[in-house]
């Protein structure tokens, strides 16, 4: 692996975190397929790395002409390799040629196309748009870090892409810069005027930006939202090591999927809920479903007391927590406490039910009359943050 090939598995690792994040997976007659494979939920981001340096051919339009075929024409061609190899399989081996990486299936696939091109020192302007068989986004080294730091999730990264392709759809567009557009992009929503055919801008909205104090305030709410990653980071380096089989791994992957795709302002408000019941360590409690959400979560402490039966516990106070939440398809349980020798440790158990039957009413009544299961539950709600309320403070 090259250092730029390091240096994007590392944002990406980060960003999307260990379940999600592939690094050169193996493909077509057993050849890498792409320096990275992000795979979460229904969304796929094939990634092409190539750090190419500026020819020292004395025409600038030269240098950029050959720069811009090995670095980005190239970078395409790779990609659309790849997903015409991923359209024939359910399934790619990781770099290692022995965990399997399950695709969603194929006519659910949500499929971004990502160029990243280093070494023109960030001075060159990047092509972008479709090469012949799908948009393509292209970022340098320094788009590639500030996207990727500001849009930490996968939920707000591919919402980024998806919106500037559909905004962008027969408008001129001119921009120096990535983090431009980004910048304009955070702080109007894309809301703007439909007659509008033009996006042009001498530069300078990202440094801008960052003096804002919408940007001072966004920043202060940030750190409550990283409680969620830590927990996240934590339920795959507890659970999750290079003995782990394929099975289980899926099966726990499937667990923790709908956490990881929570967006940064679902994040705060859920770190601030999931912060508070461990620092009061009190019982289990209930949160209700955030705004057009189909799921809700349940969280509930592990102590001395509860250790020896936590799964069972689990599972009953989400299913109660399933009758108690008409509206929502899953229940998400989290456990959360200490293995005495003062690490953090974290459970994690989902229950699909999209439909209740008399039956299953009938059982969760009685576990909640039997038990006390949240029959005089705390319930948390939080402020409620909708995306509107954040334009000018990051999503």
């Amino acid at each position: 692996m090259t250092s730029s090939e390091q240096y994007v598995t590392d944002l990406c690792q980060k960003s999307f975190l260990p379940f999600w994040n592939f690094p050169n997976p193996i493909g077509k007659k057993n050849k890498e397929l792409c320096d990275v494979l992000v795979v979460c939920g229904y969304y796929i981001l094939i990634i092409s790395v190539k750090d190419i340096r500026v020819s020292s051919h004395t025409d600038k339009k030269v240098q950029y002409e050959r720069w811009v075929k090995k670095a980005v024409e190239d970078s395409a061609k790779q990609i659309y390799g790849a997903e015409r190899f991923l359209k024939t399989t359910n399934e790619v081996f990781a770099k290692n040629r022995k965990n399997i990486i399950s695709l969603p299936p194929k006519n659910e696939r949500i499929i971004f196309r990502i160029a990243i091109a280093f070494g023109s020192d960030n001075t060159f302007p990047l092509p972008f748009g479709d090469f012949g068989q799908g948009y393509i986004h292209v970022f340098d080294e320094e788009s590639t870090s500030i996207l990727l730091n500001e849009l930490d999730t996968i939920t707000d990264f591919t919402r980024y892409l998806n919106d500037k392709v559909e905004f962008l759809k027969g408008k001129y567009f001119s921009m120096p810069k990535e983090s431009d557009f980004l910048a304009f992009y955070i702080q109007t929503g894309l809301d703007i005027d439909e007659k509008a055919d033009s996006i042009v801008s001498d530069g300078g909205l990202w440094e801008s930006y960052l003096e804002s104090e919408e940007y001072v305030e966004w920043q202060k709410l940030l750190p409550q939202s990283k409680i969620w990653d830590y927990m996240i980071a934590q339920l795959h380096d507890y659970h999750i090591s290079d003995d782990t089989t394929d099975e289980r791994r899926n099966e726990f992957e499937e667990a923790i999927r709908v956490i990881n795709l929570e967006s940064r302002i679902n994040r705060i408000e859920l770190g601030g809920i999931l912060d508070n019941a461990i620092q009061r360590k009190l019982s289990a409690r209930m949160l209700k479903p955030l705004k057009d959400a189909k799921h809700c979560y349940v969280f509930m402490p592990l102590t001395p007391k509860n250790w020896e039966g936590k799964e069972n516990e689990l599972e009953f106070r989400c299913m109660v927590a399933r009758m108690e939440n008409p509206t929502v398809k899953m229940v998400i349980g989290i456990g959360f406490g200490n293995n005495g020798d003062g690490h953090d440790v974290y459970d994690i158990c989902s229950h699909y039910i999209p439909e209740m039957s008399e039956d299953f009413i009938t059982h969760a009544k009685e576990v909640q009359d039997e038990l006390g299961y949240f029959k005089k539950p705390t319930i948390s709600n939080s402020k409620s943050y909708r995306k509107e309320d954040f334009k000018g403070f990051g999503l």
